[in-house]
């Protein structure tokens, strides 16, 4: 999945009535949606640490660790933003390779290019501006 769809399922969480009470929580949401993608593009393709760009935070242990930190940090509502917002860009990824226990299980990582699927990226967009409508529309 690429941003546009990470950000719509972002805005749709918002809505969940334990997420909406939080006026932090749409932040939170929306920064954990992309912290996946943030971390493992910037090493797989901008550093080239690793092969490609799904490692480190696409993983069940990223998410529980830095939902833990979060929940320390900010408190128990800004701990389930971030969780909701984590966990369902993992899942929206589940059409590819997520590597849900590594670094303890080994995965078949292929080295990688970043690259765009037009027409997803097209279903993406209008994906995103339902979402922000419907959101806009919708009783807060």
């Amino acid at each position: 999945m690429h941003i546009p769809g990470h950000l719509a399922i972002a805005l749709v969480q918002h809505r969940f009535p334990i997420l909406s009470k939080d006026k932090n929580a749409l932040k939170l949401l929306l920064l954990a949606s992309l912290f996946p993608d943030l971390v493992d593009k910037s090493l797989g393709y901008g550093l080239r640490v690793m092969p490609n760009g799904r490692h480190y935070a696409h993983n069940i242990f990223s998410l529980v660790g830095s939902t833990a930190f979060i929940t320390a940090v900010w408190g128990k509502e800004s701990g389930y933003a971030w969780f909701a917002g984590y966990s369902g860009h993992l899942f929206a990824d589940r059409s590819g390779l997520v590597p849900w226990f590594f670094p303890l299980q080994a995965y078949n990582f292929t080295k990688g290019r970043l690259s765009f699927d037009r027409a997803q990226l097209f279903k993406e967009m209008l994906f995103l501006l339902l979402a922000v409508i419907v959101y806009r529309l919708a009783p807060s």
